[in-house]
């Protein structure tokens, strides 16, 4: 990604569900305790840009080395996403899970090296681009249904963009 790429800034800035290991000084500003710790334990929702960060730091303790906080998986990779993924990713409302889905999940599996999660959501993408081309290639017809255009994340809304616009330029092309 670009570094003045606005999907990329917008997907970083997405919440990730988080819990502290250890109690640390002058952090309780994030739970809105200014000026005191953030004690271990503690569950919060960071920007996936810190949270990257704060999860591969270890702290070396005289007992063990952990990293400062534990990632808990959020909801666009839950268990039943996942398996709503695997019966019909058509179905998916990807928008209402993140709106910057398809970044979240190239992120997160770099991070933690899931090549099962990258697969499944290139297969996802696979069978919803079916779906998307379809509805491009429809969108000027009198039954034209935008309830699935709402369900789209930015990348398929781009995707929906380029293939309704090339469809356009070839129905122009074809009548000269």
């Amino acid at each position: 990604m670009s570094y003045y790429d606005i999907d990329d800034i917008l997907a970083d800035a997405e919440k990730l569900p988080c819990q502290f290991n250890h109690t640390i000084p002058g952090l309780g500003y994030l739970e809105g305790n200014p000026g005191k710790p953030i004690q271990k334990g503690t569950k919060l929702e960071l920007p996936f840009w810190l949270a990257q960060i704060l999860a591969v730091l270890d702290v070396h303790s005289s007992s063990d080395s952990t990293s400062f906080i534990s990632l808990i998986d959020p909801d666009f990779i839950n268990d039943k996403v996942l398996n709503a993924i695997k019966t019909d990713a058509k179905s998916l409302d990807l928008h209402k899970l993140s709106s910057q889905y398809y970044s979240m999940i190239i992120k997160w599996g770099k991070l933690f090296y899931e090549p099962k999660l990258i697969e499944q959501a290139m297969e996802m993408i696979k069978e919803r681009s079916f779906e998307i081309n379809n509805y491009a290639s429809n969108i000027h017809s009198k039954h034209f249904n935008t309830e699935f255009i709402y369900t789209l994340d930015e990348f398929e809304k781009k995707l929906f963009r380029d293939t309704s616009d090339s469809n356009k330029l070839m129905r122009q092309w074809l009548k000269e």
